[in-house]
């Protein structure tokens, strides 16, 4: 089968709404795209098109194809078409008599009510359990229903009304009792029927009304102001088929209360109560069991345009064409109908053969959902019957059960990821009052190094100082060597002119002019060391400064981060 309802996964936003109502489980896949984003992606091999996910995604990752484009280019092309509408046309169309004008217009060859074909598949249906026995049966006039039966329940397949839908019936009766000699488009409600008419290949195009608004909306259509009716006689109650119920009312009203007919509709309900029916016995079978994948019935199928009217206003329309069909005056034509049909129509033209496609279930054992619950974190039965919903599912069984299949991933799981965030949180929330605790700390020994720093700062500004007296000092003993130096100098003189009597003054006179000279030299000395020993406590003087600023600094910001994580710590 080709993949009707496909994914736009750049839209997906891993949400699970398309999980959480879908009725096969395996037909959805959920994954990580590896940036931490969860996206579910659609098995096609197991999807039935309910189509229940086109309705639920919101965020335009889930769309369907159907034949609408292909009908326009074969009409454009000259191919010959002839049509059926289904009777939701009238609850979808306001004009849809001036819609099928336009059709004609663009080459349409002619049109059908499947109304009609509606009315022969009631008649077929009472035909068959009369000839064959009141023996349950499942109505099939639903492609969702179905593809469900042939796919995942193989074992329904013995009760599967072998009468063709509404639509197969009109379009064998165009084919071999009208002879349209053209190709058959549908104008259908239901995104399914493209199955069925590739199954049973009795129909081309599947034109459902939304996709045929689309187009006419983008090529700015304007419906022409004449209008036109159907080109087969009138149908009697099969108008009322797109209702839930109606092949109940319409088998009913033909046969009386002489066997039992059920209904259910809805993909919630119907396809749980097909697992009832398969496990029920027989003899608590109904003998015509009507079911339908949509809820409010075809009217607001799955191809239907979105701005429908309301479930009342369209009950309203349906109980019109009810009264409409029993009133005095239509109701012996109704009456006469099913003999026109005896006369005309071959039961066995009608029935169709089904051929199964099992996709088999993934197996999975005990052991293998209990490892599934480990990896959800779900250790104890309160974690197990949490039960939140959020994964799409309906219990926190069904979310293990799909992890152990493989379809699901415990990242998709809410309740996991909450705890895990919670236990970061608390993680974090620790780890932040040992940081606030080591804070104090620092800020505490900081504190102490920013006071040794200031010691350190006061005790280099007495160096520097004392530093400073000793150049004076220094610079005073020059000052005096170059005294003594003068006076020697002098004495030196005075002993030459005393001659003999001089000479003891005049070793006296040379030891103090060496004596000077000496201390010029280590005054001399001394100032070297003491220049260099001024720019090395210059720098030292730098260094330490730059130090003290940065520990100031770092003392403040510490400071303002432990303020921050005490204030959040708070909250």
């Amino acid at each position: 089968m080709r993949n009707i309802i496909t994914n736009d996964l750049d839209k997906c936003i891993g949400c699970n709404r398309c999980v959480r109502v879908c009725p096969i489980y395996e037909a959805n896949f959920a994954w990580s795209d590896g940036k931490g984003n969860v996206k579910v992606r659609i098995e096609n091999s197991k999807c039935v098109a309910c189509g229940s996910c086109l309705e639920a995604c919101h965020h335009g990752s889930r769309h369907y194809e159907d034949d609408t484009e292909r009908f326009f280019s074969d009409l454009r092309s000259g191919v010959s078409i002839s049509l059926f509408a289904a009777p939701a046309v009238k609850s979808n169309f306001d004009n849809y008599e001036r819609l099928f004008e336009w059709l004609r217009t663009l080459g349409v060859k002619s049109i059908y009510d499947v109304s009609l074909g509606a009315d022969i598949c009631t008649w077929a249906h009472i035909r068959y359990i009369q000839k064959n026995g009141p023996k349950p049966i499942i109505s099939q006039p639903c492609p969702a229903i179905v593809n469900y039966i042939l796919i995942h329940r193989n074992g329904l397949i013995k009760h599967l009304s072998p009468v063709h839908s509404p639509m197969l019936c009109t379009a064998v009766y165009m084919n071999k009792y009208e002879r349209v000699g053209a190709k058959i488009a549908a104008l259908s409600p239901c995104v399914a029927k493209s199955y069925e008419f590739e199954a049973t290949r009795l129909v081309d195009y599947n034109v459902t009304f939304q996709k045929l608004t689309e187009y006419m909306q983008r090529n700015n259509v304007k419906l022409p102001m004449k209008s036109s009716g159907f080109d087969n006689y009138e149908a009697g109650l099969g108008s009322l088929y797109p209702m839930p119920g109606g092949l109940k009312e319409s088998v009913e009203y033909y046969a009386g209360k002489q066997f039992r007919v059920d209904k259910s509709e809805g993909p919630r309900t119907v396809y749980k109560m097909l697992g009832e029916y398969a496990r029920a016995p027989v003899e608590k079978l109904p003998v015509l069991f009507d079911v339908l994948n949509c809820q409010e019935g075809c009217n607001a199928g799955t191809g239907c345009i979105k701005k429908h009217d309301s479930f009342f206003d369209i009950s309203v329309k349906m109980d019109e064409l009810r009264q409409a069909a029993i009133k005095e005056d239509h109701r012996q034509y109704v009456d006469d109908l099913f003999k026109k049909f005896d006369e005309t129509l071959k039961l066995d033209d009608f029935i169709r053969h089904y051929v199964p496609m099992p996709i088999p279930s993934i197996r999975i054992t005990p052991a293998k959902i209990e490892e599934a619950f480990i990896a959800l974190g779900k250790y104890d039965k309160e974690s197990r019957d949490f039960s939140c919903g959020a994964c799409g599912c309906d219990n926190c069984l069904d979310m293990a059960w799909q992890v152990a299949k493989g379809i699901n991933i415990p990242e998709n799981c809410a309740k996991k990821m909450h705890d895990e965030v919670t236990k970061e949180h608390a993680e974090a929330t620790n780890l932040s009052e040992n940081n606030l605790n080591s804070f104090d700390t620092i800020l505490s020994e900081t504190a102490n190094v920013k006071d040794k720093m200031g010691e350190i700062v006061s005790n280099m500004e007495e160096i520097t100082s004392a530093i400073s007296s000793y150049d004076r000092m220094v610079t005073d003993i020059e000052r005096i060597s170059e005294k003594v130096n003068i006076i020697a100098l002098n004495a030196s003189v005075e002993a030459a002119k005393a001659g003999q009597h001089g000479l003891a003054f005049g070793v006296v006179a040379k030891e103090i002019r060496n004596l000077a000279q000496s201390s010029a030299n280590s005054a001399m000395q001394t100032k070297e060391a003491s220049e260099k020993a001024g720019i090395a406590i210059k720098t030292v003087n730098k260094t330490v400064l730059e130090i003290n600023n940065t520990v100031k600094e770092s003392y403040e910001n510490i400071a303002v981060v432990s303020e921050n994580t005490r204030k959040l710590l708070q909250k």
